[in-house]
């Protein structure tokens, strides 16, 4: 059984292109942030995702056909990524700073490489390692403060919540793998990984902070939905390219968008942003890690 929409075109070339358009849902989000609460985001988000992705499954023939394994396997995908992993991602972010969280969350492809040479037998090259290690470094600079962000003392205790959110997202492409064993279906795949963790955040949203509320005017509904519409797009090409790429490429791959939200940014976000040696150097090493873990694997 299978639901790709795409075929001869290679897994890296879709994992690039799914880090463009999740930038552009990151840099739509931050706009739709001025008259909206981040949960509200993230919910309005995940729902398009969700809808998009059954909607799709049904129309190829798959949502009504699937075994109960993979179904299980995307839903668990679900409750550690969009559920565990946001909810300790934002967590961090308030007790630590949303910098230094957002720093330390970035360590997720080393430990999806990790997952993926115990769990599925892949052999990273030396060039993968250290591409890998690059794009984490690039991406953890792009990410800390230019001065204090007020997060003083955050060793005590604080340190977890985003360590377990890298580690939460670092399963998604290992459990989607056992996924695919039964059935190659990226569609229903995050389709029903979506609404899973759309279910679990909402049960934790008290744990969020100030309980999580959810609030949005009208124009930041609008970006929020643009946002979704490129999230899905994303999702698509992402979860198309684990299907026969391997996790170690994949992985690293996709997290290139930090060095997009820095492009869109300057071009959408104007005087929002400032741009200095420190950013640059960042997203050197971003491109670098990039051509090392693409051209030579």
């Amino acid at each position: 059984m299978t639901d790709l929409l795409f075929s001869g075109i290679r897994d890296e070339y879709l994992a690039i292109a799914s880090s463009v358009l999740y930038a552009g849902t990151l840099v739509s989000i931050r706009r739709g942030m001025l008259g909206g609460t981040p949960l509200a985001a993230l919910l309005t988000v995940n729902s398009i995702v969700a809808a998009g992705g059954l909607t799709a499954a049904a129309l190829r023939g798959t949502l009504f056909t699937t075994a109960f394994a993979p179904l299980l396997w995307f839903a668990v995908v679900g409750v550690f990524a969009q559920g565990i992993g946001t909810l300790t991602h934002y967590t961090g972010i308030e007790r630590m700073g949303v910098s230094r969280s957002t720093s330390i969350q970035s360590s997720s492809p080393l430990w999806g490489i990790v997952f993926a040479v115990i769990a599925l037998g892949e052999r990273p090259g030396v060039a993968v390692v250290a591409g890998t290690m690059t794009i984490v470094a690039g991406v953890a600079l792009l990410a800390y403060p230019e001065e204090d962000d007020g997060g003083g003392g955050w060793f005590r205790g604080a340190l977890v919540f985003p360590v377990i959110s890298s580690v939460a997202y670092a399963f998604v492409p290992i459990f989607a793998k056992f996924a695919f064993i039964h059935q190659q279906t990226p569609l229903l795949g995050f389709g029903v990984a979506f609404t899973a963790g759309t279910l679990t955040m909402l049960a934790g949203r008290r744990l969020l902070p100030r309980g999580g509320k959810i609030e949005a005017d009208f124009n930041s509904m609008a970006f929020f939905a643009g946002a979704g519409l490129l999230n899905l797009g994303g999702s698509i090409l992402f979860w198309s390219a684990l299907v026969t790429g391997d996790v170690i490429i994949i992985l690293p791959i996709s997290r290139l968008y930090p060095l997009w939200v820095l492009i869109l940014s300057v071009l959408f976000l104007g005087r929002q942003e400032k741009i200095s040696i420190r950013v640059v150097l960042a997203g050197g090493m971003v491109v670098v890690g990039g051509v090392l873990v693409t051209v030579f694997q």
